[in-house]
């Protein structure tokens, strides 16, 4: 049987706030699109002391227009894995 995956709340972390900040977003600005009383959930989800619950996940996924592997995945290990393949791909010609 398949185990199911472990989520690392650094990557998850990390992604929120790369993603927020690539749509040149304050943390205000996601406190008010996600109708929130204050920031301080906000910073919870990108200081990585909580996760964001499903539909806020989804409302995320919305503003940011990211899908769940954007957020949950971690693409420095991508990076590195894609590099990798060309570099053995270049030797292999």
């Amino acid at each position: 049987m398949i185990c199911r995956p472990e989520y690392d709340m650094k990557v998850v972390r990390q992604n929120l706030k790369r993603l927020r900040v690539a749509k040149k977003l304050s943390v205000d600005d996601v406190r008010r699109y996600l109708c929130l009383g204050s920031v301080q959930a906000i910073y919870k989800y990108e200081k990585g002391k909580s996760y964001p619950q499903a539909d806020t996940m989804f409302a995320l996924m919305e503003l940011y227009e990211a899908n769940l592997y954007d957020i949950v995945k971690n693409h420095e290990e991508d990076e590195k894995s894609s590099s990798v393949h060309i570099m053995e791909f270049m030797m292999a010609s």
